[in-house]
């Protein structure tokens, strides 16, 4: 189980957070959106120097409610305004941090996604990073590395953990306790 090739191939793969547009509190924090009772702004998202999305938000702060509302086109069609709550704290060291209340679940979260203009969380549109897919990528490589042989897995991943702690540099002094100097 697990092994190489295990994995989900081709159309069953996941969606990747790397193919949907990012909604993070962090950066609304930055931007002075929570600072304020009401606030309004848009966001946009490009790749490649192409514009992949656009949304616009309305901050509300008050008494009785946190919230922000998202407006945004999807699919070449305007999509109803989304309404997210918003979960704070005061932290340590002074001022309020700020998460968003997952509209699907109800669990608070740095990020959001959209994805087929939905917005929710990571777990809530079962996705995944293009990291975990990519975790076995250059396995057949390194097992024909030595003149074509097949070389078994676990023996090059025990000589690249040999070559990396060779290559690192021996300590300046020995490791434990400082011992007293006698003179």
């Amino acid at each position: 189980m697990g092994g190489y090739g295990s994995g989900q191939r081709g159309y069953l793969s996941k969606t990747t957070v790397e193919d949907c547009l990012k909604l993070d509190a962090n950066d609304y924090a930055r931007w002075g959106c929570f600072k304020y009772d009401f606030c309004s702004g848009s966001s946009r998202w490009t790749r490649n120097g192409n514009q992949t999305g656009a949304c616009g938000h309305r901050v509300i702060i008050n008494n009785f409610e946190s919230s922000i509302i998202f407006s945004y086109i999807y699919g070449g069609e305007e999509h109803p305004d989304v309404k997210v709550k918003l979960s704070g704290y005061n932290p340590g060291f002074g001022g309020k941090r700020y998460f968003f209340v997952c509209p699907v679940c109800g669990q608070r979260k740095r990020t959001l996604h959209i994805k087929f203009g939905e917005i929710a969380c990571r777990c809530c549109h079962n996705l995944t990073y293009e990291s975990c897919k990519q975790s076995h990528y250059f396995d057949s490589a390194y097992q024909q590395m030595a003149f074509g042989m097949t070389i078994p897995w676990k023996a090059v991943k025990k000589y690249m953990s040999i070559s990396m702690r060779a290559a690192q540099k021996d300590p300046k002094r020995p490791r434990g306790r400082p011992r007293k100097l006698t003179t």
